[in-house]
């Protein structure tokens, strides 16, 4: 009667643990089969060749398009987007058009930010006319004229002095050792050249000019966070307002130097 028991207790046993093991297969390939539906509808599965782009522009509302397709307007998320590099181009009325590649990999979210320029002011065509005796006589054209095509005078200066730290608001012209959260940008002053450092949104770059030779198409889609700036090159600025400024100098060493800027836009 012993020997008996424990046969049923073994048997038992073997049926449970197959009752488990059909358990464990049945949820795990309905556990599997809901995550390969999830991949496929958010375009991850494996060798799908696929991911996501995620865009946002400052300003937004701006309209995208991802390879000459119109793809919604910033910000916005793409999904589905094939591995590989796309051509993207944002527009926006007033604006112009901004245009990068990016680079897709398979189950990856790529990111875009685009700061968004002004397109320069111009003047219309205004007709000049005359009147004589009663009728109306177009005699010439003013033609269309860009506003911004000269290039501004490095006329503001700033005394560097013997400041470490020196805060920048363009808008405002202030310049002052204090950081407040209107700022553009800030500088570190070392012994014979300036790290500049941007502050959101702003941005910065260094570019190989005189001060006096700096064009807005310099310092047009500029991109930057840390720049070192030493004599005789020149910053652009892209301020938290989107105005364009450069600014720039020569000195022997950066103590009491005096920094030239202008606006370009």
């Amino acid at each position: 009667m012993k020997k008996k028991g424990i046969k049923f207790n073994t048997n038992l046993i073997y049926l449970i643990i197959a009752i488990i093991v059909i358990l464990m297969l049945v949820l795990g390939r309905k556990g599997g089969e809901e995550i390969e539906v999830l991949e496929e509808n958010l375009g991850l599965e494996e060798g799908a060749g696929s991911g996501f782009l995620e865009i946002e522009t400052m300003p937004d509302n701006a309209e995208i398009f991802l390879d000459d397709d119109y793809s919604g307007a910033s910000p916005t998320t793409i999904y589905n987007v094939s591995a590989g590099q796309h051509n993207v181009v944002i527009k926006k009325e007033g604006y112009e058009d901004f245009v990068s590649e990016v680079s897709i990999e398979a189950g990856r979210k790529a990111f875009l930010e685009a700061r968004l320029v002004l397109m320069p002011v111009t003047e219309e065509k205004v007709e000049i006319i005359d009147i004589i005796e009663g009728d109306v006589e177009v005699i010439g054209f003013v033609e269309e004229e860009e506003t911004l095509t000269e290039t501004p005078e490095a006329s503001n200066i700033i005394n560097i002095g013997e400041k470490f730290l020196l805060y920048y608001d363009f808008s405002e012209k202030e310049f002052t050792d204090k950081r407040n959260f209107d700022q553009d940008i800030f500088s570190q002053r070392n012994t014979r050249h300036f790290v500049f450092t941007r502050i959101n949104p702003a941005n910065i770059k260094a570019v190989e000019k005189d001060i006096g030779d700096v064009e807005k198409e310099d310092c047009v889609g500029i991109r930057g966070q840390f720049e070192w700036l030493y004599s005789g090159q020149s910053l652009c600025i892209i301020t938290k307002e989107n105005s364009i400024v450069a600014l720039g100098g020569t000195w022997d060493e950066t103590k009491n130097a005096d920094l030239k800027w202008k606006v370009l836009s």
